[in-house]
């Protein structure tokens, strides 16, 4: 999935900066790191000494009035308004944790899961803490230039608060450090990047027009990186069209398009991430009649007979609305089951390695061996030591979390989750049932039920407001911003400069990734002379070439001198090439010694090409025996067709049957 970096589309005219006074009252560990960095990384999840780089909090929310019309709420910010890509800030310390996604949230509360982007804090510390803690705490959003918005402040912060953040941001600042992620990039430090429909990838020659910038570190991780962009990345216009690495133009009547029209604005770096909400209620109902308003448009529910409107009512009635670009669906709820320490043979989630277990869970059976173990205790396998083998399984559509101590999977479809036991660990226990390793049940049922689902594809946020929240209680359903609009790298202020480019042969030419106005110089087009071609949008077009970059008018000439060696009667000689659109005018033929010691012929010159030797003057139109300073002339007055692609070599021949001697020169004249 693409990486949701920093969004700058909150910061908007006559919208005053979110800054909401808040109080952790929760931080329960949630993630570690699963990458080293390098060989001494003791933090990382696969240390003995690990720490989170994720965590839930629980804080309350302190609403902020201001005076614009222009916010989901009129005249106010409250917990409603808290978005992925915010971040939250301690007000005793100024330490700060990105929100990354967000459980549950109402106009006075949030659950959200926030992280330590680029594990700041965890490496900042002695400890490797880099933990919130309970206490007061500000929500606030940055703009596109990865600054902090801390306007109005609140009281409640420390006299640290302000250079801390600001601090904070001034390392690896997000705009200058822009993070991006492909699995497995392979890219290093100082490599240029350019952007495909493929991804990602270390520029060449081939590839440098879709640069878009240096890698500036080559991560976090094996799946991310960052660069130093070319120019500004923008992220808040949702009209670009086209995919990843397409050019994206400017039509005669001003619209975005990817049709080349010469004037290039942008390059499309990252598709739109989807906004996705799903609700926590199943098979949510609402009142009849009530009435809302998603992304400013007006939704009214209807039920049948005055009844409650129905999940399968909700969706036709959003859906029939346009203008919000909002899809709504019914998926269903997913089957989440965690293991139970209490049903549990050793009186906590884990076995001795090995073990065994087959999962069914729609896909049909899958064996999982559990091998991996020491995470908490030395031959024992406990939830995250599980959670590395189930992942390792790869069963479609299961979802594996763990902690310490509770193991949870999730059938993202709803589908029954079924056990077979199969291998026992040593001391003869198996995965699941009654006193098992993990007390999970042997067969855990399909909920049976759907949830509401509001998605929208070009990343923009899904913003609901509602004068009584029967829709957000009866959904589980708050406004929120969980994607991104597509990402595009601004191109020399949309006006293009066409470059030439050196390569060796045509293929090398046609290999070269290409906009209108390019040009290719190339040293040997096939007949060993160089060529210059233009793109003109679709295909190469030759303007010019070794031959037609001379005057208007040019000699080819020869000479043959006897006696020559080798075999046979005659031998040939390239005149040159003339290219299409040229025209012969005249051959001259000058006998500068007179050909003697011949035998079985006349000595003779023929003009022509490999394909017809004497299309251009036979044999009958000279005679090499004639007295010395003698000329024959043949005036072929032909003309080479404009539509050839190719140059056409012209060849003399001398039939010169043996001579001991004679010279003759040969010159062709042609315009």
């Amino acid at each position: 999935m693409a990486l949701s970096n920093y969004k700058s589309t909150q910061i908007e005219l006559n919208v005053p900066n979110k800054v909401l006074s808040t109080n952790i009252s929760s931080v329960t560990g949630h993630a570690y790191w699963p990458h080293q960095n390098g060989t001494g990384d003791i933090w990382y999840s696969g240390s003995g000494s690990k720490k989170y780089y994720q965590w839930e909090i629980v804080f309350s929310v302190t609403e902020q009035l201001h005076g614009s019309h222009l916010t989901r709420d009129d005249f106010k910010f409250n917990g409603l308004d808290v978005v992925v890509g915010d971040w939250i800030a301690q007000a005793s310390s100024g330490d700060c944790w990105k929100v990354i996604s967000i459980t549950s949230k109402s106009a006075t509360s949030v659950t959200a899961v926030v992280e330590d982007w680029l594990r700041y804090n965890t490496f900042r510390t002695s400890t490797g803490n880099g933990n919130p803690s309970n206490g007061t705490g500000v929500v606030f959003s940055l703009n596109e230039k990865g600054v902090p918005m801390l306007d109005p402040l609140p009281g409640t912060v420390a006299a640290s608060f302000y250079p801390t953040v600001a601090s904070r941001f001034e390392y690896l600042n997000p705009q200058t450090n822009y993070v991006l992620e492909q699995t497995s990039h392979g890219l290093e430090k100082g490599d240029i990047v350019s952007v495909s429909s493929s991804g990602f990838s270390k520029a060449n020659s081939a590839t440098m027009a879709k640069m878009i910038g240096v890698v500036t570190e080559a991560g976090p991780g094996p799946n991310q990186f960052m660069i130093l962009p070319n120019n500004q990345i923008i992220d808040f216009e949702p009209a670009i069209p086209g995919n990843q690495g397409d050019y994206i133009y400017v039509s005669t009547g001003g619209e975005f398009t990817t049709s080349d029209t010469g004037k290039i604005a942008f390059l499309k770096v990252q598709d739109a991430i989807p906004t996705v909400l799903t609700g926590s209620v199943n098979d949510p109902t609402v009142p009849d009649t009530h009435q809302l308003l998603l992304n400013t448009k007006t939704i009214t529910f209807a039920g049948t007979g005055g009844a409650n409107a129905t999940l399968s009512q909700m969706v036709s009635t959003i859906n029939g609305v346009s203008g919000h670009n909002v899809v709504a669906s019914s998926v269903p709820t997913p089957n989440s089951i965690n293991s139970d320490p209490s049903n549990s043979i050793y009186g906590l989630v884990g076995g001795y390695t090995p073990f065994s277990v087959y999962i069914d869970s729609g896909s049909g059976n899958t064996l999982v061996n559990f091998t991996t173990n020491g995470s908490q205790y030395s031959g024992v396998s406990t939830p995250e030591d599980m959670k590395t083998d189930l992942d390792t399984a790869s069963i479609t559509n299961l979802t594996i979390t763990a902690t310490a101590t509770v193991l949870t999977l999730t059938e993202e479809n709803g589908n029954a989750i079924t056990f077979t036991n199969a291998n026992a660990d040593s001391n003869g226990n198996h995965f699941s049932g009654g006193s098992s390793l993990t007390g999970f049940s042997g067969t855990n049922a399909s909920p049976g039920t759907n949830k509401l689902k509001l998605t929208r594809s070009d990343g923009g946020p899904i913003d609901i407001y509602e004068g009584t929240e029967n829709f957000r209680i009866g959904t589980g359903i708050a406004s929120g911003h969980t994607g991104m609009f597509p990402l595009a790298l601004n191109i020399e202020q949309g006006i293009r400069t066409g470059g030439t480019t050196l390569v060796a042969s045509i293929s090398a030419r046609d290999s070269l990734t290409s906009q209108a106005g390019d040009q290719a110089y190339v040293t040997n087009k096939g007949d060993g002379e160089w060529g210059l071609y233009l793109y003109d949008g679709s295909s190469w077009v030759e303007i010019s070439n070794q031959d037609s970059a001379t005057v208007d008018a040019k000699t080819l000439t020869t000479t043959f001198a006897m006696p020559v060696g080798g075999f046979g009667t005659s031998t040939t000689q390239n005149l040159g090439n003339i290219s299409p659109g040229r025209k012969i005018q005249t051959i001259s033929i000058d006998v500068n010694t007179t050909f003697a010691g011949h035998s079985g012929g006349e000595p003779n010159i023929e003009i022509g090409t490999q394909a017809d030797p004497d299309v251009y003057c036979d044999s009958p139109s000279n005679d090499l025996t004639a007295t010395a300073g003698d000329t024959f002339i043949c005036n072929p007055e032909y003309q080479y067709p404009a539509t050839e692609t190719q140059d056409q070599l012209i060849r003399a021949r001398c039939n010169h049957y043996g001579a001991s001697s004679g010279n003759v020169t040969i010159k062709l004249t042609y315009i």
